[in-house]
């Protein structure tokens, strides 16, 4: 049986969602403010996401270094930062560190970023992975936050 890694107990899917990926919806309505330009994290932090809110995070670029340094990870991307992918040489990177390794890619093209990948965890578990990162510029010119979602499942 397929069950989502991050799922909420209880939590019923919204009649009114027609996009099933939560980095399609989020993405989508990343567009709507983008306009062919840089929106910044405030604009972006002002959308709606409703349910999809507990998957995103917004990261600053400029208080990053090796590790990217979180302004705000929703509680079901929380998860992500425990798991560990089998077989990775370094330890300390878990599921959420792979994720964000595209960090620097969205950074550079000033455009959406998908990344997706299936990882077996350290408990044998196979978890489909899916992330959207989008830049956001504070002066709009200059890449300075990347805001996202992530996802996974069992498979």
């Amino acid at each position: 049986m397929k069950t989502d890694l991050l799922d909420a107990p209880g939590r019923k899917p919204s009649a009114r969602i027609t996009e099933r990926r939560v980095t399609e919806r989020v993405r989508n309505k990343w567009a709507r403010i983008a306009k062919g330009r840089l929106p910044s994290l405030k604009e972006i932090e002002a959308i709606n996401f409703g349910p999809d809110h507990p998957y995103c995070f917004a990261v600053d670029l400029r208080l990053s270094d090796i590790f990217p340094y979180f302004l705000f990870m929703g509680e079901a991307v929380l998860r992500y930062s425990t798991a560990y992918p089998m077989g990775d040489p370094r330890r300390e990177k878990t599921l959420l560190d792979t994720a964000m390794a595209k960090m620097d890619e969205a950074a550079l093209s000033r455009a959406p970023v998908d990344f997706c990948d299936i990882k077996e965890l350290d408990d044998g578990r196979r978890v489909a992975f899916r992330v959207v990162l989008l830049p956001a510029s504070e002066n709009g010119t200059d890449v300075t936050h990347i805001f996202g979602a992530a996802r996974g499942r069992n498979v």
